[in-house]
C-alpha cells in the first residue's frame, strides 16, 4: 500500500451516453489535517484516438501485459455484476473479462500483439481535472534498509508490527455514502473508537509493553522513508533478505518531511527531494526527532512471504509498469498512459517520458483526478528516480469498450 494510506472519499458519479463521462468526488485523505475541509476535484474523460495518444506507437507494450494480468487475477475474484472502482466508475467486472482473456493470449515480448490487444479491447480517454489536463506526477521506490533480528551495535531502530488493539473501520459497510472511507484507531474501555497513538507517543514508549519489534535497522532515515513508501527490502546481517509490507497505520494526520523541514528553515521550497532530505539529516542528526515527530502518522509492517512490494490492490507491483492513483477517480486495474518528464540518471536534466502503467496502488498524498506516483522498483536507479521525480504530467485512461456508455 503506497505511502501507507487509503483515500477517504465520498463519491458520486454520472455516466453520459456521449463520449464524455464525469466522476465527481469529495475526498479527504486520512493523512490530511483533522478538521480541514476535504479537497475537491472533478474528473472529465474525453474520447481520444490511439493514433493521437503521444508516444503510443513507441512503447514496448508487451512489458505492461504481465502487470495487467496481475490485476486481472484480482478481477477474477469479483462477480460479474460487482463494480470495479469504489463507486463503479470502472464499470462492472464482466466488462473486463474479454480484455483479460485477450491479454492472456498475448505472446511474451510481442509488442505488436500487445498493442493490437489494447487497441481492440480498450477505448482511450483524455483525463482532466478541475485544473485541466495537466496534473502532478511523482515517483517512488522500495526503500532498502539494513537490519538484524536482534538489537545490537548499530542495529537499534525498531521496525514495529501491527498492534493487536489497532482497528480499522470500513465506513462503506455502514453508510451508503462511505465508499472508500476508512477510520483507524483503538477501542477504549467503553468500546468507543479513539484516535491511535501519535508517532511521538509511539517513539517515547506508548507501545513498549506490546513487544512489537519485528527487527532492527541501522538508520532511522531509512525507516521513515520506508513508512512513507509503505514497503521495504531489508538486507539482514546474516546475508538474507526480508521484504516488509504495509500492515496498518495509526490513522493520524500525515505531514511530509520536506514540509516539516521547510517550516523549520531546513530546506528551501522546491528542494525537498529524498536525496536532499537525507543529506540534511546527515548534517543535523540531533534534530531528527524534532522534525519527524511533526508527522503524527505512523506505519506498521509485516513480513511478506514473497519478494516484492505489494500495492493497494494486493498485487506485487511491477517496476516501471505500476502506478499509484487516487481511486476516487481511477479504478484499480485501469491501464493509464502517462506523459511526464523523468530525471536522467546522474544528471540534473530530465527527458520526456511516455509509458503504459497499470493502476495498482494508492497513497495518502496521491489525491486528485490527474495525480499519479510511478513505481520504479527496488534498485539504486529506482531510488534516484523515485527520490528526484516530480513535476507536471498528463493521463490517458484505457477503459474496456462500453464502460462509460
Amino acid at each position: 500500500m503506497r505511502r501507507a494510506a487509503l483515500a477517504l472519499c465520498l463519491v458520486s458519479s454520472t455516466a453520459a451516453a456521449a463520449p464524455t463521462a464525469d466522476v465527481v468526488a469529495q475526498c479527504s485523505s486520512p493523512d490530511a489535517t483533522e478538521g480541514a475541509a476535504p479537497p475537491r476535484d472533478k474528473l472529465t474523460l474525453t474520447a481520444a484516438k490511439f493514433a493521437d495518444v503521444p508516444g503510443w506507437a513507441d512503447d514496448k507494450l508487451a512489458e505492461a501485459v504481465p502487470s495487467f494480468l496481475k490485476s486481472c487475477a484480482k478481477l477474477d475474484g469479483l462477480k460479474d455484476t460487482e463494480a470495479v472502482g469504489v463507486d463503479g466508475h470502472g464499470g462492472l467486472a464482466k466488462q473486463w473479462r474479454k480484455a483479460c482473456a485477450a491479454a492472456a493470449k498475448v505472446p511474451a515480448g510481442d509488442d505488436a500483439a500487445a498493442r493490437a490487444m489494447f487497441e481492440a479491447e480498450f477505448a482511450a480517454w483524455v483525463a482532466a481535472g478541475k485544473a485541466g489536463t495537466t496534473g502532478k506526477l511523482t515517483g517512488y521506490d522500495d526503500q532498502e534498509m539494513h537490519g538484524s533480528r536482534k538489537k545490537h551495535d548499530k542495529y537499534t531502530v525498531a521496525v514495529l508490527a501491527r498492534p493487536d488493539d489497532l482497528v480499522t473501520l470500513d465506513l462503506g459497510k455502514f453508510t451508503s455514502d462511505g465508499h472508500g472511507r476508512h477510520l483507524w484507531g483503538r477501542l477504549d474501555k467503553d468500546g468507543e473508537l479513539q484516535p491511535y497513538y501519535t508517532r511521538q507517543e509511539i517513539r517515547t514508549g506508548a507501545l513498549a509493553s506490546k513487544k512489537l519489534e519485528l527487527l532492527y535497522v541501522n538508520d532511522p532515515v531509512d525507516l521513515i522513508f520506508a513508512q512513507i513508501e509503505g514497503s521495504a527490502k531489508v538486507v539482514m546481517d546474516d546475508g538474507t533478505t526480508v521484504w516488509l509490507n504495509f500492515a496498518g497505520k495509526n490513522g493520524r494526520a500525515y505531514k511530509g518531511i520536506g514540509a516539516a523541514l521547510r517550516g523549520a528553515g531546513g530546506l528551501p521550497k522546491g528542494t525537498g527531494t529524498m536525496q536532499n532530505i537525507r543529506k540534511w539529516f546527515t548534517e543535523n542528526p540531533t534534530r531528527y526527532d524534532e522534525i519527524v515527530d511533526q508527522d503524527a502518522s505512523y506505519v506498521f509492517f509485516k513480513e511478506s512471504p514473497e519478494p516484492g512490494a505489494v500495492g493497494t490492490q494486493k498485487t506485487i507491483l511491477t517496476a516501471r509498469r505500476s502506478i499509484a492513483v487516487d481511486r476516487a477517480f481511477i479504478a484499480m486495474s485501469t491501464p493509464v498512459w502517462v506523459e511526464t518528464r523523468v530525471p536522467k540518471i546522474g544528471l540534473s536534466e530530465t527527458y520526456l517520458w511516455h509509458q503504459l502503467l497499470i493502476a495498482q496502488d494508492t497513497g495518502g498524498g496521491i489525491l486528485g483526478a490527474v495525480r499519479g506516483d510511478v513505481y520504479w522498483g527496488d534498485d539504486a536507479e529506482a531510488n534516484e528516480l523515485g527520490g528526484r521525480m516530480g513535476g507536471p504530467g498528463k493521463f490517458w485512461l484505457l477503459l474496456p469498450r462500453g464502460v462509460t456508455k
